[in-house]
């Protein structure tokens, strides 16, 4: 099993890498091999003032049907089984980025659902299972740098989230019957404020420049190369007139390819600006700038309580259960991003935190009030190598590697390492279709000290494997 999900992984990887080059003779413009801009830094690129809005929406569905049929000398056996599991998920996002400040807001909803069937035969005797869940969420975030200097910055935001979980679990049989139900709603909130130091540029814009240029330079289409100083500038006459998207409509694609159409105008750098001119940067400006690019660090410190209410319902035997949670915890954020050459990124995160932790559970029906304080500290770091190696396609290979330590108030403690190895790949059909692939491998090993259970210590180790299609509508 685990060498089929390294194979298809491989196949994906590669598939996704051979369709941006099956056609390289027709659109030799998505190519890049040629090094006419390789030694321009677009980490030196400095973001004007900008405003950017997402829309996406992401389907997920997937079905599963098997059968076995066993023969024995007294007996015959049959399962069958069917699974059916669909999500519906939109995300909104609104983002600017000043000199005086960088602010997010983003809104993501979730809709999801599976039913699991199941028919088991041992002769004449018939069970019926079936297992039913929906899971619904709403989350919003709020984020904001507020900059005093050109490095200095106050950190301000607020994040919430809404859940609700229900779950039906039916058996039938010529014994008994049962039919159990479980409903939790979940709601959180928690603000943030915090000082830090430097600033991490959007560089993405600066990229997409260089694609352009290139691609016209492939085509014959220029009189000359562009100086470094001609890049930077058609660099942030684009950041600028995007700041017009949404819903991106003809009259403002029209507006913006008339702007960079301007600078090779007025620059004197077109040499044809017949149909091999128009056609390709056209396709440079759809495809040229779908994934994100950074350039700069930050350390910053961060302040952040954390509120969480909990309501659980159990039938047909009554139960209510209500926790609540208070969190009071505190921050030390590393953060470095380096674009290397045009087609690599280099990402470090790292975090060293601390947490007070006060839960309460109570039992309705009972009165019985379980209060716990947990006390913990943790060490995050993570390593990002990205690869860009065409205007579609994008691979992205992260090492993790987490450390913590929780201290209960009746003195019992566990000590927790979290190893993660994660590989991703996006790769685009249009600028509105994108399908992700994505592979991970994780090992969690766990040591207790002071619990009375039968384990001292506990080794988990988890493999997942997934492809998603998102659909952005701006």
């Amino acid at each position: 099993m685990k060498r089929q999900i390294l194979i298809l992984t491989l196949a994906f990887f590669v598939v996704g890498t051979y369709a941006q080059n099956s056609n390289q003779n027709v659109y030799e413009e998505w190519k890049s091999a040629q090094d006419e801009y390789a030694d321009f830094d677009i980490g030196k690129f400095i973001t004007p003032n900008i405003v950017r809005n997402l829309l996406a929406l992401v389907f997920d569905l997937n079905a599963n049907y098997s059968r076995t049929g066993t023969t024995f000398e007294d007996r015959d056996s049959r399962n069958e089984s069917s699974n059916l599991n669909g999500a519906v998920r939109s995300n909104f996002s609104h983002y600017v980025n000043t000199r005086k400040i960088i602010s997010s807001l983003s809104c993501d909803l979730s809709l999801s659902g599976s039913n699991l069937s199941q028919k088991n035969t041992v002769s004449s005797l018939i069970e019926n299972e079936s297992n039913l869940q929906q899971q619904h969420a709403l989350s919003f975030g709020w984020a904001n740098k507020l900059y005093f200097t050109p490095l200095m910055f106050m950190d301000y935001g607020i994040s919430s989230n809404t859940f609700y979980f229900y779950k039906q679990d039916k058996t039938k049989n010529q014994l008994a019957d049962s039919d159990q139900k479980q409903k939790r709603f979940t709601f959180d909130i928690s603000p943030q404020i915090g000082v830090g130091i430097g600033r991490i540029e959007n560089v993405r814009d600066a990229r997409h420049a260089v694609y352009v240029a290139n691609a016209l330079s492939k085509r014959k289409v220029l009189t000359r190369n562009l100086s470094h100083d001609e890049l930077y500038e058609l660099s942030q006459k684009m950041s600028t007139v995007k700041n017009k998207r949404f819903l991106d409509s003809r009259l403002h694609l029209i507006d913006e390819i008339a702007l960079v159409d301007s600078f090779f105008v007025n620059n004197n750098l077109l040499a044809d600006n017949g149909p091999a001119y128009f056609t390709t940067l056209y396709d440079m400006w759809q495809y040229g700038d779908l994934f994100p690019r950074e350039s700069g660090y930050e350390l910053s410190f961060l302040v952040k309580p954390y509120y969480s209410h909990r309501n659980e319902h159990y039938t047909p035997a009554t139960q209510d259960v209500i926790q609540n949670s208070y969190q009071y915890n505190m921050f030390f954020n590393f953060k470095y991003e380096k674009p290397f050459k045009l087609n690599w990124q280099h990402s470090l995160n790292a975090s060293l935190s601390g947490s007070i932790n006060s839960e309460s559970a109570e039992i309705k029906q009972t009165n019985n009030t379980l209060k716990t304080k947990i006390n913990s500290v943790s060490g995050y770091a993570s390593y990002t190598l990205g690869y860009y190696p065409n205007t579609r396609t994008s691979i992205q290979v992260l090492a993790a590697q987490r450390i913590q330590q929780a201290k209960y108030d009746d003195g019992k403690t566990t000590i927790g390492s979290t190893t993660q190895l994660n590989a991703k790949l996006y790769y685009y059909f249009s600028p509105y279709l994108r399908l992700t692939g994505n592979y991970d491998l994780s090992c969690y090993p766990v040591r207790f000290k002071g619990f009375v259970e039968n384990y001292t210590n506990r080794n988990i180790f988890n493999s997942l494997f997934n492809i998603q299609l998102t659909y952005m509508f701006f």
